[in-house]
């Protein structure tokens, strides 16, 4: 793992307080759905509210393989790991939101509301702000004159982080 990829993945996951939450349904189909990041842990340890008996910690406990993606402002991430339900009551009450209260009229006592972390065993992104992007515009140039494709691993601005 490169330590500079791991900072600016740190750095960029900072700008996002929404994430796609990719999950398998029961059917093996991929479910996605817009989720807010409750907090996150460490480098990409994603962590997101929901319900004990909601479709979606039935399909986790059932296949913990998850993803979250984020996109916004020529920013693009990716996690990916196992995802486990965590109903730490102490945890749960210091992470609580007002907005919160929608799903959860009973607020953070309600027996119901466990937290989803995902467990990163890797990370990916895509930075296309500031001057990466005029690199990346001249490194797309160069590859169009010659015929050939843009690989993501020669543009700047593009990194993985593997927490295996």
């Amino acid at each position: 793992m490169s330590e500079s990829n791991s900072q600016r993945f740190e750095e960029l996951l900072e700008r996002f307080d929404h994430a796609m939450l990719v999950s398998v349904a029961a059917d093996g189909s991929l479910h996605a759905r817009p989720m807010a990041i409750a907090a996150h842990a460490d480098v990409a340890k994603l962590c997101f509210v929901t319900s004990s008996d909601s479709a979606k910690a039935d399909e986790l406990a059932e296949r913990p393989a998850a993803t979250a993606v984020m996109q916004g402002d020529d920013i693009y991430l990716a996690v990916s790991g196992n995802a486990i339900m965590v109903a730490d009551r102490e945890r749960i009450e210091a992470l609580w939101k007002p907005s919160w209260k929608l799903w959860f009229p009973e607020g953070p006592g309600d027996p119901r509301l466990v937290l989803i972390e995902i467990e990163p065993e890797r990370a990916e992104y895509w930075d296309r702000t500031g001057a990466r992007r005029l690199e990346f515009l001249w490194q797309a140039g160069k590859a169009l004159a010659k015929g050939e494709a843009v690989s993501d691993e020669d543009v700047p601005g593009h990194g993985k982080v593997s927490f295996e």
